[in-house]
């Protein structure tokens, strides 16, 4: 390989204490924000649950939860 046409890799590097270090450019800004984003949202699940796939499950239970809901507020409405 041509070190000439080779690609640099942007790297970020995740701290103990949880800082966030690499190059400040808008793609490393994204992969921050979805880092932060998954964070809060798994915030007092276990690593066992996540590993277990807790969020897939939940998705596909409120993907099947939700239009019950929607469509028992529509007839209440109606009716």
């Amino acid at each position: 390989m041509d070190p000439k046409n080779a690609q640099v890799q942007q790297q970020l590097i995740i701290t103990h204490e949880g800082d966030i270090l690499g190059e400040d450019n808008p793609e490393n800004r994204e992969i921050v924000r979805r880092i932060h984003a998954c964070l809060n949202a798994c915030d007092g699940l276990s690593t066992e649950e996540l590993e277990q796939g807790i969020i897939a499950d939940m998705c596909r239970v409120m993907g099947q939860v939700v239009p019950l809901l929607q469509q028992q507020d529509a007839n209440r409405r109606a009716g």
